[in-house]
């Protein structure tokens, strides 16, 4: 498997929030594109990312190649990336090569870990509510409840995207809508969901990869963020809501 993008932040960015979620990732080749999926420890978050192959400057795979990696060891050797860098990653026996190019070229050697083939949950839900934002509109707000309390209730009122946050100083609340133009778009009925805040703000290291991103929820329902990436790519979080 070999795969190389010019721009290598986009990339390294999906890697650095896989790795606020769990420690290895099982990264499957096949002709279509590379996917990378798993559930954290806890079992509150599930991960789907599917990079589809015109993404890629260059890619090459069989049909079907899995290697797995310690992210952390991953996110290390992207850690200094440069604006202008392009990054290559290739499977050899026993190694994962990682080489950055730019103003210099710095190429790394990972191990490559026994892992199986992922066994991920089949996800088949129904979203009562289902609404598009920008990516930074998500991130702004993430930053400005994130540090206000432990879970977040996301609702729909109206058409409109409530999220609030109570903490030890009080309620906080944001609005988001079609009318305000912080929303892309919006459709559904009514529905309240709570979930972890720090889960949510772990996704907000997409920032670098997607322009939009998805939200979908619904009455104890896990939340669905879908980031968009190109070329018909897509980041999914499923992130289990917490009870009342």
């Amino acid at each position: 498997m070999k795969f190389k993008v010019i721009d290598a932040n986009s990339i390294a960015s999906i890697f650095r929030t896989l790795g606020e979620f769990m420690p290895e990732v099982t990264v499957v080749g096949t002709k279509e594109g590379i996917r990378l999926s798993g559930v954290d420890p806890a079992r509150v978050a599930f991960i789907d990312v599917f990079i589809p192959q015109g993404y890629f400057h260059e890619y090459q795979s069989a049909e079907k190649e899995l290697v797995t990696v310690r992210l952390e060891e991953v996110i290390n050797s992207l850690k200094n990336i440069k604006k202008n860098d392009s990054l290559t990653f290739e499977t050899g026996d026993s190694n994962l090569l990682i080489n950055l190019d730019g103003d210099f070229e710095r190429t790394f050697y990972l191990p490559i870990l026994t892992g199986e083939p992922p066994n991920n949950p089949s996800i088949k839900l129904e979203f009562a509510f289902k609404a598009k934002m920008l990516t930074s509109t998500y991130v702004n707000v993430m930053q400005i409840l994130g540090d206000l309390g432990e879970t977040v209730v996301i609702s729909s009122e109206g058409g409109k995207v409530v999220m609030s946050v109570e903490g030890d100083i009080g309620t906080s609340r944001i609005e988001l809508s079609e009318e305000s133009g912080t929303l892309l778009e919006a459709v559904g009925s009514e529905a309240k969901g709570i979930y972890g805040m720090d889960y949510l703000s772990k996704t907000t290291k997409m920032r670098s990869s997607s322009d939009v991103v998805e939200i979908m929820f619904g009455s104890q329902l896990p939340l669905k963020l879908r980031f968009e990436l190109p070329q018909e790519g897509y980041g999914d979080f499923y992130i289990a809501p917490r009870s009342e």
